[in-house]
């Protein structure tokens, strides 16, 4: 039984006494409306926390997804074909611009996650002249921070030298893989927001159940108060 139906029950079980009952139903009424609020105030934080959970992880599995792409940038060989390359590249973009909404998404419910996002883009501009050589195959950075490939520019780059586009695909995801893996240690600033948000939804818990108890005192209490009164009315009657 929840909180409020222990209240229900509660406010039923007095409506169906004497005058004397209700007169002491109603100057308990503060401490009824009182633990309906506070446990209302407790579920919306609780709902919150739970929220802004799902949203970190799902952040969290982004970031992992951009670190496997970037690792698949260093695994080309020299016999990789033009198509093979682009669908590697193709693949890293999908999943960092998916990581970038998600970090939007995130940040307006955890602190952190905007910072994170950061990390990861800078990693892009480590180095000006790997930059260089990224923008002649046709690979820009947007103003949001989103990644696009100029499908022209690179056939033509990789025609020009495959080795030079390898190299410069390999040192990307070597800093965005590091950099990924940064934030996804246990130290890391991902784990760090995942771990308080669960100490807070498990704080807030405790409080729901230490409510609830408190609540199904009071309920007892109460219906002990109305038993005694009704047998007085009898015993008066």
């Amino acid at each position: 039984m929840n909180i409020s139906q222990l209240l229900s029950s509660s406010t039923a079980s007095q409506a169906s006494s004497s005058q004397s009952t209700t007169q002491a139903s109603s100057a308990l009424s503060p401490v009824m409306a009182g633990i309906t609020k506070s446990s209302n105030v407790l579920q919306t934080k609780l709902d919150a926390a739970t929220t802004s959970l799902s949203t970190l992880g799902q952040f969290k599995s982004a970031v992992s997804l951009v670190q496997t792409a970037a690792q698949g940038l260093s695994g080309f060989q020299t016999s990789s074909t033009s198509d093979e390359v682009k669908t590697g590249i193709t693949s890293f973009i999908t999943n960092f611009n998916a990581m970038v909404a998600s970090a939007q998404t995130a940040a307006a419910q955890t602190s952190g996650t905007d910072r994170i996002s950061s990390t990861m883009s800078r990693a892009l501009s480590a180095d000006l002249s790997k930059i260089s050589d990224l923008r002649n195959m046709g690979f820009t950075k947007a103003s949001d921070g989103t990644l696009k490939l100029d499908a022209t520019k690179f056939a033509a780059a990789y025609k020009a030298s495959p080795s030079k586009v390898q190299s410069a695909l390999s040192k990307l995801g070597q800093l965005v893989d590091k950099a990924a893996g940064k934030e996804l240690a246990s130290g890391g600033r991902i784990s760090a927001s995942i771990s308080a948000l669960n100490g807070k939804s498990t704080l807030l818990q405790s409080q729901r159940t230490a409510l609830l108890k408190a609540a199904q005192q009071f309920s007892a209490s109460q219906s002990s108060t109305t038993s005694n009164a009704l047998s007085a009315y009898s015993s008066n009657a």
